[in-house]
C-alpha cells in the first residue's frame, strides 16, 4: 500500500480515545510494567495497545531501556499533544459535572395556583429541611404548560392530565362548592337552587380560558351549570382564577372554589348540597428520574398526598364517604 494510502486508511479509522491516556500513564512512569499496575491491566495487553497507536502515528514511540522505555522524539511530540488533550477534556468534564450538578440540584414544579398556595407553599420548609441544597422553580398556573420548552420535572395537575408525555398517578380527588363572603350575603340571600344562579352576582373566568370551561364542564355537572349561568347572569369574569378567591371576599358574587381552600381564606358556603370532586394527578417526566433529587422530591409530594387525602376531599366528600 502507497504512503498516501496508509494515511488515508489512518484518517478513516482513527484510534480509540482511550489509546492516548495509555500511551500517557506509560510515558509518565517511564515503565510499560508500572503502568501496567497502574491502570490494572496485564503487560501484553497494554503492550499490544501501544502497538495499535504506533500503527496509527506510522513511528516508534518509545524505545525500550534497561530500566523500563524512553520516548522517541515522535513520543515527546505525542506526549506534549495528549498532556494538551487530556488537559482540555478534563476541563471539559469538570464543567460539565459542574453545570450537571447544578441542574441536578434544581427542580421545576408546575401546580395550579391554590394548590401552590394552599398545599404545596406549606410543604417547602419542611422538604428543604430533608433537602438542603434543594433548589426549587414554582410554576403556579391553571393552563397546561409545554413540558418540554420549560424543561419542567414534576406536574400537578386536576382532572384529565391529558398529557402523553408524562407518567405518574393519581393522588387524590380535590372537592368544589360555590362561596361567597357575609359581605356579599348581608345584600343578597344566599340561593335556595343552582337555577337561582342566574339571579346573582357570578365570579366567572375571562374569554382567554375557554378551554378550562369547556374541559372542566365536560367532566362535571356542577361546573357546566355554575359556567352556564355565569353567562347568563350579572358576572364578575377576573383571571388568574387564583383571584376568584379574592373577589369572593370582597362581595363581587358566588364563586366556584375548592372546598379546602375556600375554607382556609374564610369564605361561606352557599348550597353546599351541591359538590363537585375533580381528581389530582401527580406527574412527572420520565427522563427526570435520573435526577435523584427529582426522584427524592416526587415521594416527598406522592406521601403528602397520601395524608392529605381527606383534607383535600372536604367535608361532603368525607362525610359521603363515611355514610
Amino acid at each position: 500500500m502507497s504512503d498516501v494510502g496508509e494515511r488515508a486508511d489512518r484518517r478513516l479509522g482513527g484510534p480509540k480515545w482511550d489509546l492516548f491516556p495509555l500511551f500517557s500513564v506509560v510515558a509518565r512512569t517511564g515503565s510499560i510494567n508500572r503502568a501496567a499496575d497502574e491502570l490494572g491491566m496485564s503487560e501484553p495487553t497494554l503492550s499490544r495497545r501501544l502497538k495499535e497507536l504506533e500503527r496509527y502515528v506510522g513511528a516508534p514511540l518509545f524505545f525500550r531501556v534497561s530500566s523500563g522505555v524512553r520516548l522517541t522524539q515522535e513520543g515527546k511530540d505525542l506526549q506534549r499533544s495528549t498532556s494538551a488533550m487530556i488537559t482540555a477534556f478534563e476541563g471539559l468534564h469538570e464543567d460539565l459535572r459542574s453545570r450537571v450538578g447544578q441542574r441536578a440540584q434544581l427542580v421545576r414544579i408546575s401546580a395550579t395556583e391554590g394548590l401552590t398556595k394552599h398545599w404545596l407553599l406549606p410543604r417547602i420548609e419542611r422538604l428543604r429541611k430533608l433537602h438542603s441544597s434543594l433548589q426549587l422553580e414554582l410554576f403556579a398556573t391553571v393552563q397546561q404548560q409545554n413540558v418540554s420548552s420549560n424543561d419542567l420535572d414534576i406536574v400537578i395537575r386536576m382532572g384529565d392530565p391529558h398529557e402523553n408525555d408524562l407518567v405518574g398517578k393519581r393522588v387524590g380527588a380535590i372537592t368544589f362548592g360555590i362561596y361567597s363572603s357575609e359581605k356579599y350575603l348581608a345584600k343578597r340571600p344566599a340561593p335556595r337552587s343552582l337555577s337561582e344562579l342566574p339571579d346573582h352576582d357570578l365570579i366567572g373566568v375571562t374569554a382567554d380560558v375557554p378551554s378550562i370551561q369547556s374541559e372542566l364542564s365536560g367532566e362535571v355537572e356542577l361546573f357546566a351549570q355554575f359556567f352556564d349561568a355565569s353567562r347568563l347572569g350579572s358576572a364578575v369574569r377576573i383571571s388568574p382564577i387564583i383571584n376568584h378567591f379574592s373577589a369572593a371576599a370582597e362581595g363581587l358574587g358566588l364563586a366556584l372554589l375548592p372546598v379546602p381552600f375556600a375554607a382556609a381564606e374564610g369564605l361561606v358556603r352557599v348550597l353546599p348540597e351541591h359538590s363537585a370532586a375533580l381528581s389530582i394527578w401527580l406527574l412527572r417526566r420520565r427522563e427526570s428520574d435520573l435526577r435523584k433529587m427529582t426522584r427524592d422530591v416526587h415521594l416527598f409530594l406522592e406521601r403528602e398526598f397520601a395524608k392529605s387525602r381527606e383534607w383535600l376531599a372536604g367535608e361532603q366528600t368525607k362525610a359521603a364517604a363515611q355514610n
